[in-house]
C-alpha cells in the first residue's frame, strides 16, 4: 500500500502537475489524521471498558463489604439492646422509693454483667485498596463523597467507642479496688470471707462507685448506638446506587 502511494506521488512529479500533486498530498495528510483519529478513539474505547470493568470489579466488593458491615452493625444493635434493657432494669429496681442497700448489694455482686459488647470496623481492606491505587477517582465526585464518608463514620464511630469504653474501664476498676462481684473469677466468690467483705463496706462509697460505673456503661451503649445509626443510614443510601451501577450492563 506504501509502495502504491509512493508510485502515485512520483508519477504526479514527474509529469509536472504539481497542482494535483498538491491535492494528493493535502489527501494524504488527510488521511493519516484520520487514522490518528480512528486510533484514538479505539484506544479510548479499550481504556473506557478497561474502567468499566475495574469500576464494575470493585464495586461489587464494596457491596459484599457493605451488606457484611450492616449485619455486624443489625448484630451489634441487637446485642446493646439486650444489655441495656439489662442495666435499666436494674436502674428502675435501685431507684424505688423504699430501696434498700442489701438490693443494690444483691445486684452489684450476684447480677451486675461487667463485659460490654465491643464496636470495631475492620472491614475496610477494599476501600484502602481502591483508595491507594487512585481507583476511587474513576467513580463520579458526588458517590466517591458519599463512599469517603461512610468509612469516615465507621473510624469515628470506632474512635467514640474507644473513648466511652476507656472511661468505663476506669470507672470498672476504681469500683473494683474495693469492691467485687460474685463468680469464678475470684477466690473469695462466696461464704463467710465474701460475706465478710462485704458487711464491712461504706454504703455511700459503695452506691456512688456502681452509679458511676453502671452509668458509664450506659453512656458507652449510647453513644455507640448513635454512631451505628449514622453508618448505618449512609450505607442504606449508598447500596442502591452502587447496586445500580452493576445493573448498568
Amino acid at each position: 500500500m506504501i509502495k502504491f502511494f509512493r508510485k502515485i506521488r512520483e508519477r504526479l512529479l514527474t509529469e509536472n502537475k504539481f497542482s494535483k500533486y498538491l491535492l494528493y498530498a493535502i489527501g494524504e495528510i488527510a488521511l493519516v489524521v484520520i487514522g490518528i483519529l480512528i486510533a484514538l478513539q479505539i484506544n479510548d474505547w479499550n481504556e473506557n471498558k478497561k474502567n468499566e470493568t475495574i469500576i464494575k470489579n470493585n464495586t461489587l466488593l464494596l457491596i459484599e463489604n457493605l451488606v457484611a458491615d450492616s449485619v455486624y452493625i443489625v448484630n451489634r444493635r441487637l446485642a446493646i439492646k439486650k444489655d441495656l434493657e439489662v442495666v435499666y432494669s436494674i436502674k428502675k429496681r435501685a431507684t424505688r422509693p423504699n430501696v434498700k442497700i442489701d438490693t443494690l448489694i444483691k445486684i452489684a455482686r450476684d447480677e451486675y454483667t461487667a463485659a460490654v459488647y465491643g464496636v470495631n470496623f475492620t472491614n475496610q481492606t477494599v476501600f484502602n485498596t481502591i483508595l491507594g491505587s487512585g481507583e476511587i477517582n474513576l467513580y463520579a465526585r458526588e458517590l466517591i463523597q458519599e463512599i469517603n464518608s461512610i468509612y469516615s463514620a465507621q473510624e469515628m464511630t470506632n474512635f467514640q467507642y474507644g473513648n466511652s469504653f476507656e472511661r468505663y474501664v476506669e470507672a470498672l476498676r476504681d469500683y473494683r479496688r474495693r469492691y467485687t462481684f460474685n463468680g469464678p473469677a475470684n477466690i473469695v466468690s462466696e461464704g463467710p470471707l465474701f460475706e465478710k467483705l462485704w458487711g464491712t463496706i461504706d454504703e455511700v462509697d459503695f452506691i456512688a462507685k456502681f452509679n458511676v460505673m453502671s452509668g458509664s456503661k450506659i453512656l458507652v451503649y449510647s453513644q455507640t448506638k448513635r454512631e451505628l445509626s449514622k453508618v448505618e443510614d449512609r450505607i442504606n443510601e449508598l447500596l442502591p446506587k452502587l447496586r445500580k451501577i452493576l445493573a448498568n450492563d
